[in-house]
């Protein structure tokens, strides 16, 4: 689940007409130097594990040296769900009031433990101290500092798929429940059959004779009375291994379907399919719908994210971003695109044709998952062909519009350049 929604990097891109495209660039450089890829990653694995997953954006520290041209003025981090947390409004607004770090420091002595919580709300940020966390009262908060903030917003970011907080081991548990009751027991009928009981009719046997049966796996029996023939056989209750693996297969792909993941490479299609008919057989356009229904939340964390950090580069003077806001740009997971590639293109035709500006077609037609690129190099080429075209109509009137000797000219260009 992680690497089909956050295996490519999320990309950033111009929402409308915006002339911020220089800006949303330098914006994508400043997460790469955050190495924001790699703690994407992450914090998705504490929203599919735990349901959420905590993200605080802090300006630099006073007094560090960076450079504007190559690094963000602002740090980017995660924080384990496990000592963080962000208190929203009772009411029905269910505004964010602040979020709190809590750090836990050893003391001499190694029966005691110290915490420290850290509160930052939209202006200010609050350092306490405590002793214990099971039964906290006031007279157990020990306040320390108390400092104001220039972010303008309270730096905390939850990262969510849903409105309930729920992973996706949660929403499937029973079936894997499920599943490895199935195993379990198949792992025990394997052993049963391994030790079996042996059964003897009309004889008996001595633990001498079972011995040279466990070490040679043979019996030798005889019988006085015709009447009643000897026989030895194993109890054996075996299950009916095809049956029941596939069963455990159907709870394994309905636990995925749920969830949005891709199936396991075990399931495969005919090899007449064609490219939709696999893409539906191996779950992948199941997992595709999911994950649009997951990203809605996932993108306003990342545009909630992206509102600080604009704040905080607005308040540097020499910041390169200086003329953007978040609503400006368009949040673009990187997924497989190339689904009905031929309808695409057409359909991007057809709104270029109609002066669509580049990268707003791009995103309507969602023929790439970094349209902002694409736009940049897509216009960059248009203008180098056009300058072309512009020094050759040129050069065709200052002779005359003699083709022949246009020609000639290409020609001793090209030998000069070779």
């Amino acid at each position: 689940k992680k690497g089909y929604m956050y295996g490519d990097d999320v990309k950033y891109s111009c929402s409308d007409e915006s002339k911020s495209t220089d800006d949303i660039t330098w914006l994508n450089k400043y997460m790469k130097d955050q190495k924001k890829s790699r703690k994407n990653i992450d914090i998705s694995e504490d929203v599919y594990v735990a349901g959420s997953g905590n993200r605080i954006i802090l300006p630099k520290q006073s007094g560090m040296k960076y450079d504007l041209n190559r690094n963000a003025p602002f740090d980017i981090y995660n924080l384990d769900y496990c000592s963080s947390f962000i208190v929203y409004s009772s009411n029905y607004t269910k505004d964010k009031l602040f979020g709190c770090i809590i750090t836990t420091f050893d003391c001499d002595n190694p029966e005691n433990t110290k915490y420290e919580l850290m509160i930052y709300d939209y202006l200010h940020s609050y350092c306490f101290s405590c002793t214990t966390l099971k039964g906290l009262g006031i007279g157990d908060i020990r306040f320390i500092e108390k400092s104001e903030h220039s972010i303008g917003y309270c730096p905390f970011v939850e990262f969510k798929a849903n409105k309930a907080r729920m992973g996706i081991v949660e929403v499937v548990e029973p079936l894997f429940d499920a599943v490895n009751l199935i195993t379990s027991n198949t792992l025990d009928n394997i052993v049963d059959v391994v030790g079996g009981i042996l059964l003897v009719i009309n004889n008996t046997i001595t633990g001498q004779d079972k011995k040279q049966v466990d070490e040679t796996g043979s019996l030798t029996l005889s019988t006085i009375d015709p009447s009643k023939p000897v026989d030895a056989r194993y109890l054996i209750n075996q299950l009916q291994y095809g049956e029941v693996n596939l069963v455990r297969e159907e709870l394994i792909k309905t636990a995925y379907n749920i969830v949005g993941v891709p199936q396991a490479t075990t399931q495969s299609t005919s090899g007449g399919d064609t490219g939709q008919a696999r893409m539906l057989g191996g779950g992948w356009s199941r997992a595709d719908i999911v994950a649009k229904q997951d990203e809605p939340c996932l993108k306003e964390a990342e545009s909630e994210m992206l509102e600080i950090a604009i704040s905080i580069c607005n308040k540097q003077p020499d910041c390169k971003i200086n003329d953007l806001y978040a609503n400006d740009i368009e949040v673009n997971f990187c997924r497989n695109k190339n689904d009905n590639l031929l309808v695409k293109t057409q359909s991007l035709q057809t709104l270029i044709g109609m002066n669509v500006p580049k990268e707003t077609a791009l995103n309507i037609v969602e023929l790439t998952a970094n349209p902002h690129e694409v736009a940049i190099e897509w216009q960059t080429l248009n203008d180098s062909i056009e300058e072309k075209n512009k020094e050759t109509e040129y050069k065709k009137e200052q002779l005359g519009g003699n083709e022949s000797g246009l020609q000639k000219e290409t020609e001793k260009e090209t030998k000069e350049i070779e």
